[in-house]
């Protein structure tokens, strides 16, 4: 799916305009130009693929020793899927010792399966070294294992992983052995076998699989690399050899485009705006495609009574089968979820498992082991919390306004501006300058809002009451007795109310992302409002709510006014919707995204200097 999805980012960036140049680079050692010919950029490949010339083969050259490293190609008798013992004892037989085999299977299960076997067998014998490599280990203990992987003397070792090793690693082997898979795989795979020319002869060994168990592969990839395969048996298949015998053959390898990434659909993912629920639309079909087996992240924490963690970090998440999770949880191990809305993690509903959920276990639930992701086990996991607790942002979440140091309105839209500046004098923008510049000087205008300035002091009481403050002075979570309220909303409003264009109204009320396309009340907004709900109300922002008086500096002042929502509706020359798209119309969706994240980078580094007291 990120071919097609590649392919048509780089038409749609062509056909829809962006700030400035952007190239793109598609590097394979089987990639087929044809697969680039998706609708968007059909007809706009600009040149022929650069592939090496006979001059590259210089037997003078590196690349002569890697191209034609040596490695004799043969099928395993034992087959995968049946018995997993077999293929064990077949690998550790072909072991040479003092030396590096690689063994790769198609499926997770079958990888930590042929481990396990392994595991039993070197208790009996003198066995080398072993590890497994997947994606289901979280990125800590994976960056730890590729580490290991990557060793240029990895000494006596098995390596036993999936297609995790096929790209974008950078390791030898003298003994390879390997499940069928689509051709471009092997030829990726072989190309893990005496990668440097000097890990030789190397042994090239092909397992068969039982097709009704290798989803997402198709029989016909599997048949198709069957007839090469052993049409190879016995020969040398060197990346050189392998080229030759493509071309010999005239293979060409076959493509499908099954999601593709069409103009409306990149239109539509442009307003980020988390959705009714609170949640981010998923896009993991234009990345992984629709992986029967789609995957949730899971974190685990440890915590007494209700949880209250932290924002979970990378290093912590680990990728699960949703299938697998479900089953997981039937055994009523508590699971929770960050709510958007509530800001709070909630008890989780196993109907409410889609792709792409991050889930929070406790460390007594178990789920995870030296094999990584391990539902069988019981014992506690070891978490990885962050050093800093960072609060997940919801909907009505401000982290970088509860700053250790306060500040103005006035002085953080200085602090804000000047880095502006910065960014401009390192960024050719001519035509988007002004507008910037004075988004950046009405950003927070918005923050002067009465219930904003009520959650500044609510957290810190030292605040001079004859002061309007953009942060706090203290790390503690800031609540304004509005549910979901959005200053960014407030300041775009008094732009409008001000006259400036549109677009500068729009940058500030993108800011942080919580409004784009549209304003719109969110669920359970109505019922937090006290007496009779007025005529308009969005993100905590009412119709005819009083702004006071601010300077922002350089000259620029709002005078105190009532805010207008109007714009939230639907319809007519005032319709924020309305011009929004019209404005998206004119620029595309990367131009804005562009300046969208100009105005943002300037306001989080100043508040970062703001942080650190500067």
């Amino acid at each position: 799916a990120g071919v097609s999805t590649s392919a048509q980012l780089h038409g749609l960036r062509s056909s829809l305009g962006t700030a400035g140049a952007c190239s793109t680079v598609w590097m394979s050692a089987t990639l087929e130009p044809e697969w680039l010919d998706t609708v968007d950029f059909r007809g706009k490949f600009p040149d022929t693929a650069l592939e090496l010339t006979d001059a590259d083969y210089d037997p003078l050259l590196p690349l002569h020793t890697r191209m034609t490293a040596g490695k004799t190609l043969k099928k395993l008798g034992a087959a995968s899927g049946k018995d997993m013992k077999a293929v064990a004892k077949a690998v550790l037989d072909r072991h040479q010792e003092g030396t590096q085999t690689l063994v790769v299977l198609n499926t997770v299960e079958r990888a930590k399966a042929v481990y396990a076997e392994l595991l039993k067998l070197e208790k009996r014998d003198a066995a080398p070294e072993l590890l497994l490599i997947h994606s289901r280990f979280r990125p800590k203990e994976r960056e730890e294992l590729n580490g290991r992987l990557q060793d240029k003397n990895p000494g006596d070792r098995i390596a036993v992983a999936t297609q995790v090793v096929e790209a974008g690693v950078d390791i030898s082997s003298r003994t390879l052995f390997t499940e069928v898979c689509p051709w471009a795989s092997v030829v990726q795979r072989i190309g893990r076998c005496n990668r440097t020319g000097h890990d030789g002869p190397g042994a090239v060994y092909w397992i068969d699989v039982d097709d009704k168990s290798e989803l997402p592969y198709t029989p016909e990839q599997l048949d198709f690399a069957r007839v090469q395969l052993d049409k190879l048996e016995g020969q040398n298949v060197s990346p050189k050899a392998l080229d030759e015998y493509k071309r010999e053959a005239g293979i060409t390898l076959p493509f499908e485009h099954k999601h593709v990434l069409r103009r409306r659909d990149l239109l539509d993912l442009f307003d980020t705006a988390p959705d009714l629920s609170g949640n981010d639309i998923d896009v993991a079909r234009f990345v992984r495609s629709d992986d029967p087996d789609s995957d949730v992240q899971v974190f685990w924490r440890d915590w007494t009574g209700t949880p209250d963690e932290g924002d979970p970090q990378r290093i912590e998440l680990c990728s699960v089968p949703i299938g697998q999770i479900r089953k997981f949880l039937e055994d009523k191990k508590p699971a929770f979820v960050w709510d958007h809305l509530d800001d709070e993690w909630k008890k989780l509903d196993a109907k409410q498992l889609r792709p792409g959920l991050v889930i929070l276990l406790h460390v007594d639930a178990g789920g995870y082991s030296h094999l990584g992701w391990d539902p069988a086990s019981k014992a506690t996991v070891t978490p990885y919390p962050p050093a800093e607790k960072k609060t997940p942002e919801g909907t009505k979440s401000d982290p970088n306004s509860a700053s250790a140091t306060a500040w103005t309105i006035e002085a953080h839209t200085a602090n804000v501006c000047a880095e502006l500046e910065i960014l401009l004098g390192e960024i050719a923008l001519p035509d988007f300058a002004d507008t910037l510049r004075i988004a950046a000087r009405w950003h927070d205008v918005g923050k002067a809002h009465d219930a904003f300035q009520a959650g500044m002091r609510k957290a810190n009481p030292g605040l001079h009451s004859d002061q309007l403050w953009a942060k706090s002075g203290t790390k503690r979570k800031l609540t304004y007795g509005r549910k979901h309220l959005r200053h960014e909303l407030a300041s775009a409003l008094a732009a409008l109310q001000r006259g400036l264009p549109f677009a500068v109204a729009y940058l500030i009320a993108t800011h942080h992302g919580k409004v784009r396309l549209s304003i719109r009340s969110l669920p359970g907004e109505a019922e937090k409002i006290k007496g009779t709900p007025p005529e308009l109300f969005a993100l905590g922002v009412y119709h005819g709510d009083p702004l006071p008086a601010v300077e922002l500096g350089d000259g620029a002042v709002w005078e105190a006014a009532a805010l207008d929502l109007t714009p939230m509706q639907l319809g007519g020359d005032a319709s924020w919707t309305g011009r929004a798209l019209e404005l998206l119309a004119k620029h595309g969706p990367f131009k804005l995204a562009y300046l969208e994240a100009i105005l943002r980078a300037a306001d989080c580094r100043a508040s970062a200097k703001e942080a650190r007291g500067e």
